[in-house]
């Protein structure tokens, strides 16, 4: 019994250490995803504005459609980008924390990519929001599958969906 008492008191300082440091990388991340989300509000804003005026140009009807087309592709962008960052859930988070245990040498971009897939987005919609194209996001995918250990049959959607749901 005493034995027990006693591995208890060294762990506990060990304890309290690890709590102490997740609660300031918590607060470090809360920070971030602040800011990240204060970033895309003001160049959603810019891009809404730049739009206008350029709605109000008297120009080729042509160049004024692919002007117009960027705007709103960008908007786009930006507004997924922040839909991404709002929907991390206290299960996405465990789903994280489970996957990071199982596969510590995911990178913080691929556990990101893990999520999303895991949340159904498209190769175009994750490439768009972390800002490569569709082309490096399917090497990134393919990188993945190889750091998982996944055969070459097995689907990442399916195995990140399966360790989500498994105890």
């Amino acid at each position: 019994m005493t034995t027990q008492k006693e591995t208890q008191k060294k762990a506990s300082p060990d304890l309290e250490k690890e709590i102490a440091t997740l609660k300031t990388r918590i607060a470090n991340q809360d920070m971030e995803l602040t800011r990240v989300s204060t970033a895309i509000a003001e160049k959603t804003t810019a891009l809404r504005n730049l739009l206008d005026q350029i709605y109000a140009l008297e120009i080729d009807p042509t160049v004024k459609r692919q002007m117009t087309d960027s705007c709103l592709s960008l908007i786009e962008t930006e507004t997924i980008e922040k839909r991404l960052n709002m929907e991390l859930t206290e299960s996405d988070s465990f789903f994280l924390s489970k996957l990071q245990k199982k596969h510590p040498n995911l990178n913080q971009r691929e556990l990101r990519i893990s999520l999303l897939v895991k949340l159904n987005y498209d190769t175009r919609e994750i490439g768009r929001s972390i800002g490569i194209s569709t082309r490096g996001m399917e090497s990134i995918r393919y990188r993945m599958h190889k750091k998982l250990g996944l055969g070459k049959h097995q689907s990442i959607k399916t195995y990140l969906s399966d360790l989500a749901v498994a105890s």
